[in-house]
């Protein structure tokens, strides 16, 4: 199942694009083997996606195999632990995509992630991994010398 996953992941880089992914080619995949003739229900975003993964792979599953493998990919996404990513804003797909690849490659460890939005933030984000918590935003600093850039007000206004 590795191989599979590994071809689904290629530029697959949020935990929700993850599960979307994998439902589409499980559909994709019913219908053309236990449905030849009924006609193609799937969105042309996630028709082209399928389609790119080539029929060498799309060749890997029967109707033997894809209860099985889809089986054990819904409990590969079950027990993820990705790394969570909050932002003020919902980041696009080609941002989605960029951070991706930057994790990719600065860590090995991280090949999915989940983007949050956190509407509190100010200029940043925060990270949480495995209940660890980070805030990396202004907001953390700005509460933190929440005093002295009210004084700074105050005189600035005098």
């Amino acid at each position: 199942m590795e191989p599979i996953l590994n071809k689904i992941l290629e530029n697959t880089y949020t935990l929700s694009q993850l599960r979307h992914r994998v439902h589409a080619l499980h559909e994709y995949l019913s219908a053309k083997l236990f449905a030849p003739q009924t006609p193609l229900q799937l969105e042309p975003g996630n028709l082209n996606w399928v389609n790119s993964l080539g029929n060498d792979f799309l060749g890997q599953f029967n109707k033997d195999n894809i209860n099985k493998i889809f089986t054990g990919l819904d409990t590969y996404i079950r027990q993820l632990k990705p790394l969570i990513i909050y932002a003020a804003f919902e980041p696009t797909d080609e941002s989605n995509s960029q951070i991706g690849q930057i994790l990719r490659k600065n860590f090995t460890n991280h090949k999915i992630f989940d983007a949050k939005i956190d509407p509190k933030l100010i200029a940043g984000c925060a990270l949480s991994l495995n209940g660890a918590y980070k805030d990396y935003s202004l907001r953390l600093k700005i509460e933190s010398e929440k005093t002295k850039i009210l004084e700074s007000f105050k005189k600035f206004l005098q």
